[in-house]
C-alpha cells in the first residue's frame, strides 16, 4: 500500500532511541526531535512499545535493559507539534490491548493528525511484559488474527458486531472515525532481538507461518534485521528468501505486489571524525550488553557512505525497498542530522 506515488522514491524515516534509563529522554526532547526530523525533510518518525523496564526471551535471557515511554502519548504530541510527516509505533503490541482500544486510540490520532498515521503491529515477544500483564504468549497469534480485521471493521465509523474466540461485542462504533477511508495502513513486523535469526537451510514452520500472515494481512512488512541476544544479523539471502513467503502468500490470497510494501527498519551509527567511536559505545552502554566487535556484528556502524553500503547490501536480495525506519543508536542531536544526510542515497536507489 504505497503511501507516496507508486514507483516513486521511498519513504525515509527515523525512531529516536527514547530509551528511559535515567537520561533525559523527556517528552519535550522527543517532540523537538520529531520537529528537526520534519524540518530536515525526513518523511516520518516512529517510536518503539516498552511497557517495563526489563525486555527477556521465553528462555530468560535481557535483550535489553531499558524501557521506552508509552507510544500513543509520545505519537500524539509528536502530530500534535507537526505538520507533514507520517507519525507511528514500530510496532505497538496488539496482544496487550482490546481491538476496541486500539481502534479508538488510532482512529483518533489519525483524525487529529489529518492522516499521517501509519500502525505497526506486533503480537509482541517480550515475555516478562506478558507475565506482569497476566497475558498468555501461548495464543497471542490467534487473537493477533482476530483483532486486526476487528480494528479495521472499527475504523469504518459503522457499528460493528463480533463473536470470537477472544472478543465478544454487540453494536459497538468508533467515533471520530480515521481521517482515510479504511483507516491508516498497518504494517506488520516478523522476528524479535530474542531469536538467533541463523536460518540457513530454509524457514521453521512457525516463521513460515508468520510470514504467511503478512503476506495474508499487512499493508507492508517490517522485519527485524537483527538480533540483540544472539549479536547478529539476518543474512542478506535469508531476508531475500523470507520477503518471498511473504509475496508468494500475497499472491495466493488474490493480492499483488502493490498491496504490500517492503519497509527496511535497522539501528545505525554514523561514525563522523575523532571521538565518534567513543560517542557510540557510550550509547550502547546504556542498553546493549555486548562488547564494541559484537555491536559492529549486531547494528549498522560506520561513515555515512559504509552505512549506504551495508544498507544496500543487506537488501540486494529484495526487488523494492518502499521505505526505510532508520534508529540512532545515540539521542545525539548530531546522528539525526547525519541519518537525513543519507537519505538522498537511500532514496535515489
Amino acid at each position: 500500500m504505497d503511501l507516496l506515488t507508486p514507483g516513486g522514491p521511498p519513504l525515509v524515516c527515523v525512531r529516536p532511541p527514547g530509551w528511559v534509563t535515567g537520561a533525559p529522554d523527556t517528552l519535550e526532547n522527543l517532540v523537538g526531535w520529531a520537529q528537526r526530523a520534519e524540518s530536515l525533510g525526513l518523511d516520518g518518525v516512529f517510536v518503539g512499545d516498552r511497557l517495563i523496564g526489563e525486555a527477556t526471551t521465553p528462555g530468560g535471557n535481557v535483550v535489553y535493559g531499558a524501557s521506552m515511554i508509552d507510544p500513543v502519548v509520545v505519537l500524539s504530541a509528536m502530530a500534535a507539534s507537526t505538520k507533514r510527516i507520517f507519525v507511528g509505533p514500530l510496532v505497538f503490541v496488539f496482544p496487550y490491548r482490546h481491538p476496541i482500544q486500539i481502534a479508538k486510540s488510532f482512529g483518533s490520532l489519525d483524525a487529529l493528525s489529518g492522516g499521517r498515521v501509519v500502525l505497526g503491529a506486533g503480537i509482541g515477544w517480550n515475555a516478562r511484559e506478558f507475565d506482569a500483564l497476566g497475558i498468555p504468549m501461548q495464543g497471542r497469534a490467534d487473537r493477533f488474527e482476530e483483532a486486526l480485521p476487528l480494528v479495521r471493521r472499527l475504523w469504518s465509523g459503522e457499528p460493528v458486531r463480533h463473536e470470537g474466540e477472544a472478543w465478544r461485542f454487540d453494536d459497538v462504533q468508533i467515533s471520530p472515525p480515521p481521517a482515510r477511508d479504511g483507516g491508516p495502513p498497518i504494517w506488520l513486523a516478523s522476528f524479535s532481538p530474542g531469536q538467533p535469526l541463523d536460518w540457513t537451510d530454509g524457514f521453521p514452520p512457525l516463521v513460515q507461518r508468520q510470514l504467511d500472515r503478512v503476506g495474508r494481512l499487512a499493508d507492508g512488512w517490517v522485519p527485524l534485521v537483527y538480533s540483540a541476544s544472539a549479536k547478529r544479523r539476518l543474512s542478506a539471502a535469508a531476508l531475500g528468501a523470507a520477503w518471498r513467503i511473504v509475496l508468494d502468500s500475497a499472491q495466493r490470497h488474490g493480492r499483488s505486489r502493490a498491496d504490500v510494501d517492503f519497509v527496511y527498519s535497522d539501528w545505525c551509527y554514523v561514525l563522523d571524525g575523532p571521538g565518534s567511536v567513543e560517542r557510540c559505545q557510550a550509547a550502547l552502554s546504556r542498553f546493549f550488553s555486548g562488547s564494541w566487535e559484537d555491536a559492529r556484528r549486531t547494528y549498522t556502524i560506520g561513515t555515512a557512505d559504509e552505512v549506504v553500503e551495508a544498507i544496500t547490501a543487506h537488501t540486494a536480495h529484495v526487488d523494492r525497498v518502499d521505505g526505510y525506519i532508520l534508529t540512532p543508536l545515540s539521542g545525539e542531536p548530531d546522528q539525526l542530522t547525519q541519518l537525513a544526510g543519507i537519505a538522498p542515497a537511500l532514496r535515489s536507489r
